[in-house]
């Protein structure tokens, strides 16, 4: 497609963006404002006795991703265990404290064929793993729920119950992974009888979701008891290989706590108002006792202004939070003090501090839109979870949230054997990307590019891709979103012109002399992506890596360069540094890697703008012609 005229890529761009923020608003759910207890890591005073495989550590040195074992700096923030071959060297890390429901966050990095595991309880294991490269994860790969095990089944069936993850997530070894976990306690009757199992309402591997809604029917193999219990610490395996720990945060929640509304009534003016109060004046199209707190509970036409009122019973004392899921303006005042504010379209979640006991309670809401009205007001507090106040009144749930229904989808996959591409916008902050392509391939690796921009937006792994905001119904977003587990590059150009190299940042649009030549394909489907920036052609080409594991990027340039300086954007983040023995860098802290091949004709430079690091490849006429090659490993 040919680049758009200025004054319409300008359009375009509006346009697309009021859309993409539609939809966020649209879709958008509720995160928690309320801030978890977190492990400091200054001290092991938040765990049981630990033996000498755990240590406290400021980072890593050596190479974590080929050495067996980790290699620890002075310092604290980082947990770092290297069991031994003794039983004083082989601990498990066990907290000082139990929980029953909970949501866990933390960090942790493997080394090469490592093996550990985060036991909720100390008793339902969620396995970490170094499952780099694998395509069919099982239970007992990273995220897994891991089996659990009974000898008297007999031989060869005495694994059972385990449930593997939907898509391996995890990461190559060295790298940091961000592990996110809700879970529910087992609950019991007065009698001390299980009355139901254990259940993971979510667990998310590197931003990809694992895990919805799944049972542990019991305690999993090398659990710390066999027994089940309503509290039980957390525990991580520390006997089976080296594995590093930090920025462990957590929230514990008391079984079935809930906020609750009583003494409920609501006023109902129907018409069109233009902000929240218009209404206060005049006389009610109708009042009466709503069954639950909520607009459905009360009937209604057209456009109308909403006053639900109540108490709201806390069940102890302490800061509370509330957010709107809406589209419509509204308000929510607790004892006369507001805690949402209203805003032109939809309103402000807030906070407040209250006593154990009841307070007052008034919620307005303006629908103008001529779409189906929508609300809901999700809170928390002190020792509860996530809550939705419009569920019913006699509702028992508890602890994290779980998922909600599936969502229909339209998958593409390029099971064929064939290279796929499809045209589509592409989801990336702060903005979907226009001019964009999915590339899905057979060996299971797929990355989008910018055609603007000449940029790689994001590489992901297994699945390719949902088309359903593209297909179905109007399909009005266009949006093309991964299926896979991804990892989120920039949108920025990958070659530019850089007025002053020691002190200019990267631009964040492409030049006015930048354009798109399409691409061709190549006998193996593969896309190269064409491109001229003036007088330079540059031909750009990405692969997966032989052993499918990353992707090879390959640019091309031809032409000739201008009297300013030129350079090539292969990475930005917060630092940069070099793997050991000279084979590329680390990016970010811990993110991804970039191998570079020894003795290539060009050498890429590290420069520091502000608080970003950029490593970059200065283009010269002498080594114009010479292909610049590397890969992408994540």
């Amino acid at each position: 497609m040919p680049p758009l005229l200025p004054s319409l890529r300008v359009l375009a761009r509006a346009l697309a963006a009021s859309a993409a923020l539609a939809s966020l608003v649209a879709t958008a759910r509720a995160q928690s404002l309320l801030a978890p207890e977190r492990v400091t890591l200054d001290s092991l005073a938040g765990f049981a006795a630990t033996q000498s495989n755990w240590q406290l550590a400021g980072g890593l040195a050596g190479d974590p991703r080929r050495d067996k074992a980790l290699v620890a700096t002075p310092g604290f923030g980082v947990l770092v265990c290297n069991p031994g071959t003794t039983p004083d060297t082989r601990g498990h890390l066990v907290t000082a404290w139990e929980h029953g429901d909970l949501e866990l966050d933390l960090e942790f990095l493997l080394a090469p064929g490592s093996n550990s595991g985060v036991y909720l309880q100390g008793r339902y294991e969620i396995q970490l793993f170094d499952s780099w490269g694998v395509k069919t994860p099982t239970p007992a790969d990273c995220g897994g729920l891991y089996a659990r095990w009974d000898s008297a089944r007999g031989a060869g069936k005495e694994s059972f119950d385990g449930i593997a993850p939907r898509a391996n997530a995890s990461r190559a070894p060295g790298l940091w992974q961000k592990l996110h976990i809700e879970f529910q306690a087992p609950r019991f009757d007065a009698a001390g009888k299980k009355t139901k199992n254990a259940r993971f309402a979510k667990v998310v591997l590197n931003g990809f979701t694992i895990h919805e809604n799944i049972e542990a029917t019991g305690p999993t193999r090398s659990s710390l008891a066999d027994d089940e219990k309503p509290l039980g610490p957390l525990m991580i395996q520390g006997d089976h290989g080296s594995v590093a720990l930090r920025r462990i945060a957590y929230k514990r929640f008391e079984p079935d706590a809930r906020l609750a509304i009583e003494k409920l009534g609501y006023e109902l003016h129907a018409g069109a108002f233009g902000k929240i109060g218009d209404y206060d004046k005049k006389k009610p199209t109708s009042t009466g006792t709503p069954a639950r707190f909520s607009h459905a509970a009360v009937e209604k036409n057209g456009k109308f202004a909403l006053v639900l009122t109540g108490s709201l019973v806390a069940p102890r004392a302490g800061e509370y939070a509330f957010t709107p899921e809406t589209t419509g303006q509204v308000r929510l005042l607790v004892d006369d003090r507001p805690v949402i504010t209203s805003l032109e379209r939809g309103g402000q979640a807030g906070k407040i501090s209250l006593t154990a006991g009841e307070h007052a309670l008034r919620l307005d809401y303006v629908h103008n839109g001529n779409n189906r009205p929508s609300l809901e007001i999700i809170a928390e507090g002190p020792g509860l979870a996530l809550q939705a106040l419009g569920t019913s009144a006699n509702s028992t749930s508890s602890g994290p949230r779980g998922a909600s229904a599936n969502a229909k989808t339209i998958l593409l996959e390029p099971t064929d054997g064939r290279v796929r591409m499809q045209r589509g916008f592409v989801p990336f902050d702060p903005k979907k990307r226009l001019y964009a392509t999915s590339v899905g391939t057979p060996a299971g690796q797929h990355f989008a590019y910018d055609l603007e921009t000449g940029s790689v937006l994001r590489v992901w792994r297994g699945a390719w891709l949902d088309t359903v905001e593209m297909w179905e119904s109007r399909g009005e977003p266009q949006l093309a979103k991964p299926t896979g587990p991804s990892l989120t590059l920039n949108s920025k150009p990958t070659v530019a012109f850089i007025d002053n190299p020691k002190t200019a940042g990267w631009p964040e649009a492409a030049d006015a002399m930048q354009s798109s030549q399409g691409y061709i394909l190549e006998a193996d489907g593969l896309p190269v992506f064409l491109s001229k920036l003036s007088d330079l052609s540059i031909r750009d080409r990405l692969a997966p890596s032989v052993e499918g594991r990353g992707l090879e990027r390959r640019l091309e340039f031809k032409g000739s360069l201008p009297s300013w300086e030129t350079q090539v954007l292969l990475a930005e983040a917060g630092s940069i540094t070099p793997q050991p023995g000279g084979k590329g860098w680390i990016i970010g802290d811990r993110e991804y890697y970039i191998d570079w091949p020894a003795g290539a004709a060009q050498q890429p430079t590290i420069r520091t703008v502000g608080d970003k690091q950029l490593l970059v490849v200065r283009l010269a006429r002498s080594t114009l012609e010479a292909p610049l090659s590397y890969s992408l490993v994540w």
